[in-house]
């Protein structure tokens, strides 16, 4: 460390009292910052880690055109499906490999079962979806697909499992369930019947036996989903038809990733929609995460006004001690220096302190979190996912902010006359 580096630090340590009162926004910037940035990242580690569990790249989910009333879009009520003459033609494109389809079950069923000693009976949803899709899902040992002499493989979703857990077993004093402990289970499906409708002929209602053989992004969230053939099955039995010519939702697997984008305009242009959940919700997360951490970056910059009006009283009451570095030979560099100097310091403390509260802060957090806020589904181990570039990035914003805050008093200390400030 040199002459001037030396006595910038004697100056900073003389006058810690002044920085320090005004390096109080900086700290509370650089908190904010690493506290939000962290939650931003921990949240949209949860969002898709766990609950939107990412799709191969090569496979496009189809879905019928929202329903729209001026502004307002309402996709998720929309009535309309997917001609079968649409899938032939998505199945043309250049560079589709497969189109596979899921069929609502609008036949009226329901469950009946025990279930830990309990008897439970209600009504389902339901939904067809050929086999192929979903085969890595099944577990092994267990097959997914149409069978008129085993029990009817049934697939749910892994959301369901999860709702289960964090709400119906604590609700109804049951115990939670693994994947593991659960695979296998079985229970009777009644169709043609529930408690809102059923058949007008009670000699169609049949009862069949079902079986769990895996857990499913692809399943519906609430009910279960069967092969596609015994969609079929159920329509002749009830309606005398088994024919199916429209789908809720087409999967299209793409020959390779870098088909993607060609195939998904020609869907668009036939007036279909592209599942894009996965892109809005990370949109709407880093959004969020961007606007509070640009709110604690403005917090550090304000901060930065306080700084150079407290370098600015600081060159002022030492402009005759400043005169002299001048008249032994300081020049204007010099002083600049180590005024900068001085600044570049106090930010660097002020960052490592701001990102020591930010993580204490997000510790004692985590904890009231864990031991006070009760089980809901998705719940994670911690909300917040800091890391070094964080880190870092806060340090170097406060140690940037308070330079610019020295920058003005820095040259107006460069400018002092050495003859007039000894005299003073």
């Amino acid at each position: 460390m040199n002459g001037i580096s030396a006595l910038a630090v004697k100056n900073l340590i003389r006058n810690r009292k002044a920085v320090l009162l005004s390096s109080v926004g900086i700290i509370f910037g650089i908190t904010s910052f690493v506290f939000f940035v962290s939650l931003g990242n921990g949240i949209k580690s949860v969002v898709f880690g766990k609950i939107l569990a990412q799709l191969p790249v090569n496979i496009i989910e189809v879905t019928p055109k929202s329903s729209t009333i001026g502004i307002f879009s309402f996709g998720g009520i929309s009535s309309s499906n997917i001609e079968d003459s649409t899938a032939e033609a998505i199945s043309s494109i250049n560079g589709v490999k497969g189109v596979y389809k899921e069929v609502v079950l609008d036949i009226p069923i329901q469950a009946r079962g025990e279930f830990y000693s309990r008897r439970i009976v209600t009504d389902l949803a339901a939904t067809g979806i050929d086999t192929e899709i979903v085969k890595d899902d099944i577990r092994k040992d267990f097959r997914f697909e149409y069978n008129e002499d085993g029990p009817i493989p049934v697939i749910v979703s892994k959301h369901l499992l999860e709702l289960y857990n964090s709400n119906i077993a604590q609700a109804m004093k049951l115990p939670r369930l693994t994947p593991d402990a659960i695979i296998g289970f079985r229970f009777k499906l009644v169709v043609g019947k529930s408690y809102l409708a059923g058949t007008k002929d009670s000699s169609k209602v049949k009862e069949y036996e079902c079986q769990l053989v895996g857990f499913s992004d692809k399943a519906i969230l609430l009910g279960i989903t069967i092969p596609i053939e015994y969609v079929r099955k159920f329509k002749k039995d009830i309606d005398g038809t088994g024919e199916i010519n429209k789908y809720k939702k087409l999967y299209v697997l793409a020959s390779g990733s870098q088909m993607v984008p060609e195939i998904t305009s020609e869907i668009t242009a036939m007036g279909l929609e592209i599942d894009k959940t996965r892109k809005t919700i990370g949109g709407v997360i880093s959004i969020a995460t961007l606007f509070l951490g640009m709110l604690s970056i403005l917090i550090v910059a304000l901060s930065a006004i306080n700084i150079s009006n407290t370098f600015a009283l600081l060159v002022y009451e030492r402009r005759r001690e400043i005169g002299i570095l001048r008249a032994v030979g300081a020049t204007k560099g010099n002083i600049r220096y180590m005024i900068f100097f001085e600044a570049s310091v106090a930010g660097l403390i002020n960052g490592l302190t701001g990102v020591f509260a930010g993580y204490l802060f997000i510790r004692l957090t985590d904890y009231f979190a864990k031991s006070r806020i009760p089980d809901f589904p998705y719940k994670p181990d911690t909300f917040f996912e800091p890391n070094l570039y964080i880190f870092l990035v806060a340090i170097a914003f406060s140690v940037l902010f308070c330079a610019i805050g020295a920058l003005l008093p820095s040259i107006r200390a460069s400018r002092i006359d050495p003859a007039k400030a000894i005299t003073m």
